[in-house]
């Protein structure tokens, strides 16, 4: 057991939720400082799936040409404001230099060792019973509608066959099989078995902070101005006062940024917006996660409908939603399923915290041991909380890290 520490964690995100049970788990006396309502932030409305399977880059070889067919496809899934354009630069930069297959390689490496243990890591954390009741283990299902695969697919099956993931390749009529509301448009499909989606995102983030509470986690309704490390501790200055403790772990989303500027530190993240469409009382239709590959959205059934995600906008977090995303997945989930009885829609923006290799901010600040980091985890949060939370607790405790974390290192 890690000697007990008094530690503030930033954020009441799935990410920030995860690492206050794992550290209330050691015996740490934690209090996670949140602004708004715990889960209600980027948490709530992302795709609900979990799939090391695709724990891909956003990057990847050719990727610098299918970006560009995106960006000038005024109905595709990637929109570029001009202005986040001059101050993403930087962030574009690298993003494609992660392109270079050996990069790729390194980046898809990081992130499976970092995903692949999500679902057992939950049920460890949650129990038994709870992990039931949001977790679906039903498989995911990604499709196309060309017949052939392309160089781009060889190189990803043969990194998921280099690192155990199963999967299995479908035709059209296996498809239709697993799946029979799927427009007969579908040729090929793969299927990853030891994935699966959760009933309820905003459900998981609540029952892992159920678990926390109960070992002594509180909460601070609070808007983090300033974090002044010193030499026996930080202190946070919040808009109800001046809060202390042991260690800071920030896990804020896209306010790290501007958390991690007021500490010199510029952290690689860009706003990456994302949408979501919810379809009341459709939750029947399809039996487990289905990704539109070429089209880059994704379908899966929820407790409370279907939800339709995608859509990659860099824009500022603060700038006014755009009604023709959500406009683009409604027309959309009509051609994956169309038979789809759609009468009634709602519609949701979050800001995704995006790092150019897609890769997670995790370790601590370069000059502040007391103060760390765990962002950057852009489409993938709820594959990635439980190892984050776990390298967390290692590094407050002073352990080695059970995974490196050299390739999550504060960029």
């Amino acid at each position: 057991m890690a000697e007990p520490r008094t530690v503030a964690v930033v954020g009441g995100g799935l990410i920030g939720v995860s690492c206050a049970l794992v550290l209330a788990r050691e015996g740490h006396r934690v209090t996670v400082i949140e602004e708004g309502r715990i889960g209600h932030g980027c948490s709530f409305g992302n795709g609900a799936q979990y799939n090391a399977g695709s724990s891909l880059p956003m990057a990847h070889p050719g990727v610098m040409w299918r970006a560009l067919r995106w960006l000038t496809d005024t109905n595709g899934p990637v929109r570029l404001t001009p202005r986040e354009l001059l101050r993403n630069l930087p962030w574009l930069a690298r993003f494609l230099r992660i392109g270079r297959p050996d990069a790729w390689e390194a980046a898809y490496t990081a992130l499976h060792a970092l995903n692949a243990p999500c679902a057992a890591l939950y049920r460890d954390m949650l129990g038994d019973t709870d992990w039931r009741r949001v977790f679906r283990p039903n498989g995911a299902l990604h499709v196309w509608r060309d017949t052939a695969p392309g160089v781009l697919d060889a190189l990803v099956d043969s990194l998921r066959a280099k690192h155990d993931v199963a999967f299995e390749k479908l035709n059209a009529a296996q498809l239709r099989e697993l799946e029979p509301g799927l427009s007969r448009d579908y040729q090929r499909g793969i299927y990853f078995p030891n994935s699966g989606h959760v009933s309820s995102p905003l459900a998981l983030v609540e029952g892992l902070m159920e678990r926390a509470a109960a070992l002594g986690v509180t909460t601070r309704a609070a808007r983090v101005n300033a974090i002044e490390p010193g030499t026996e501790g930080v202190t946070l200055q919040t808009s109800t006062g001046p809060h202390r403790s042991d260690i800071v772990v920030i896990a804020a989303g896209i306010a790290s940024r501007t958390l991690a500027r007021s500490l010199c530190v510029s952290l690689s993240l860009a706003s990456e917006r994302g949408y979501h469409i919810g379809l009341p009382g459709l939750s029947k239709v399809i039996s487990r996660p289905v990704t539109d590959a070429a089209s880059a959205f994704v379908a899966t059934p929820l407790d409370d409908g279907l939800r339709v995600v995608g859509i990659a906008e860099f824009a500022a977090p603060d700038a006014p939603r755009d009604a023709k995303q959500s406009s683009k997945l409604a027309a959309s989930i009509r051609t994956m399923l169309p038979d789809l009885p759609v009468t009634k829609v709602s519609d949701w923006m979050g800001v995704r915290p995006s790092t150019p290799d897609s890769l997670p901010i995790i370790g601590p600040h370069p000059k502040h041991d007391a103060i760390l980091f765990a962002t950057g985890h852009g489409h993938m949060g709820i594959s990635g909380a439980p190892m984050t939370a776990a390298l967390v607790s290692d590094l407050v405790a002073g352990r080695t890290p059970r995974r490196p974390c050299a390739p999550y290192r504060v960029r």
